[in-house]
Order: structure tokens, then sequence, then C-alpha cells
């Protein structure tokens, strides 16, 4: 995908919105920012580069994503062999830390590599680190390898209830008194017109999730399975972790290499979700999907394995 400055993002959302002050209007600063973050894009912190990309991505990006395209993307995709490296211990043991890392990114604005790999390798100082923060870290980087490495092996071949709930537990052991529990109380995602599953509907709803999901194939089949399960939003914290393990797993078992989702395409994952639930959309969430697997490839630097 194409790289863009934010003077050029800002320069595009200023055309899609023509009016600087509904460009403000939508990213709830002052108008005077636009066009000094045009001028100056190191002062822009990074909670408004994300408002900026997650607009980019929505009004940019994804109006302009051909069908034909991504099926071709798809079908690209689904000839390669990836079994040779998920039969890799080493390599799924590699996927699972960059994914655990990345999951966490995604939730945490601030979160720290290099401190993240110390906890994962037993390198840190006791100290130095918060009990929560430490558990969020470990809890989530042992449950991947767990979960991967247990698909690989054919240990978990489908997803239950159980296996949902049992997995919430294990990131959230020490970090939540409700771990392993489905929330009681009403769940809301901020700026966004997505409304969740009632709590008194979440079990009934997670069970007609697993009945409907309980054979995904495709790349397109496991977008849906994923932006539903995000809309039921079963638990109070951890849904967004829990549906990218549910994801990893899935990718796994069909012998693909999962998706790199970190911070640095968060934006588009946001935006191409967002996109999905709002507006029946599934073909930008497969996009995404496809270019985060090509991620994970780079990142692994596995890609020269797949020219084309």
């Amino acid at each position: 995908m194409q790289k863009y400055t934010y003077k050029e993002k800002i320069e595009a959302l200023l055309k899609h919105y023509k009016f600087s002050t509904k460009l403000a209007e939508a990213l709830n600063v002052h108008r005077m920012s636009i066009q000094n973050w045009k001028d100056d894009s190191v002062s822009i912190s990074k909670e408004n580069k994300l408002s900026i990309d997650v607009l980019f991505a929505t009004h940019c990006i994804i109006p302009n994503l051909n069908k034909a395209d991504v099926d071709s993307q798809v079908k690209s995709l689904s000839k390669e062999n990836h079994e040779q490296f998920i039969d890799n211990v080493d390599i799924v043991t590699e996927v699972s830390r960059k994914n655990a890392f990345g999951s966490l990114e995604v939730e945490i604005e601030d979160a720290d590599e290099t401190l993240f790999y110390k906890v994962v390798d037993g390198n840190f100082i006791e100290k130095a680190i918060d009990k929560r923060k430490f558990l969020e870290m470990n809890n989530l980087a042992f449950l991947t390898k767990q979960i991967l490495i247990d698909t690989k092996e054919k240990r978990i071949t489908h997803i239950d209830s159980n296996n949902i709930k049992k997995w919430h537990f294990g990131l959230m052991a020490g970090v939540r008194d409700d771990a392993g529990q489905y929330s009681t109380k009403i769940r809301i995602i901020p700026d966004t017109k997505i409304t969740l599953t009632a709590p008194e509907d979440i079990s009934e709803e997670v069970e007609y999730w697993v009945k409907k999901y309980s054979n995904v194939k495709t790349i397109y089949d496991i977008a849906h399975a994923h932006e539903h399960f995000e809309l039921i939003h079963p638990f109070g914290d951890g849904n967004g972790r829990v549906g990218r393990l549910i994801m990893a797993h899935q990718f796994i078992n069909n012998g693909m290499l999962p998706p790199m989702i970190d911070g640095h395409n968060k934006a588009l994952y946001y935006a191409t979700l967002e996109q999905a639930q709002t507006e029946g959309n599934i073909i930008p969430l497969v996009y995404f999907l496809t270019e985060a697997i090509e991620r994970m490839k780079n990142q692994l630097g596995i890609q020269h394995y797949f020219k084309k």
C-alpha cells in the first residue's frame, strides 16, 4: 500500500470535507491546527495522528478499493503454501511473539516493544514495572504462543464458547476480577455508531456465533467472523485481543500465516472493521487482512519465498 505524508493526508481530507472547519470538527480540534499540521507534522500528537489516519483510511482509501482487485489478492494468497512455515515451531513461536505485541500495541497507546520482550524473555527488573502492565504483557504472550502451537499441532481444531471464556481468563487472570466471564453491563465503543449486544443476550449470541462460524475456510469467512465477534463484545475488556487470537487460530487452522496487526496498520484496521460492522461491506476488511498477512511475511523475512 502506498505511503502518504501527513501533509498529503490532510490535503486529501480537506478535498473530501471541502472546508477546514468541517475537518477540524471531525477531528475535534481547532481549525488553525489543520493549517499548522500541514506545515509541521512533527507537532501532531499520537492521538491526533491516529484520528487523521482513520479518517484518511475511511474517506480516501476504502472508497477506492475494487472488489475484483481484492478478490484477485485473495485468490493469489490462497495459492501460496504456508505449511512449511507453520510446521516450523520456531517460526510459529516468533509469529506468536509478533502477534502478541502487535495486538497489545493496538490497544495500548504507549506499548513499549523493548519492555515487552524483556518481560516475555524474563529479563525485566520487577520493581520497574507495574504489576497489571506485567500481567497484560506476559498473559497475552503466553496465551498467544499456546494457542498457535496447539492449533499447529491440531490440539485445537474448532472454537466453542468454553474456549472463548478460557482464553479470556488466560488473558485477564490477575488483571480483572471478571476474567473468563461475560459482561453483565452495557458496553460502548466511543465515537462510533456501533450498537453492541445487550448483556442479557451475550451468552445466546456467542453460541449462535460458534455455530455459524464453526467451519470457516476463507479469508472472507474469517473477516465475517471477526466483525461479528467484535459486535458481540462479550467481555468487559479484552474483546479486541480475544478476537484477534481467534483470527490467528483460524488462519493457522486453515494453513495460512496470521495477519500482523499492530500500531503500524491499526488505523486501517479500525476503519475497515467499522465499515464491515456499520455498512455491511466486508471487502475493505478482507483487503486489510491480505495486506496484514503480507506484513507478517515481511516481518518474518520470508516474503522472497512467495515472489510471483
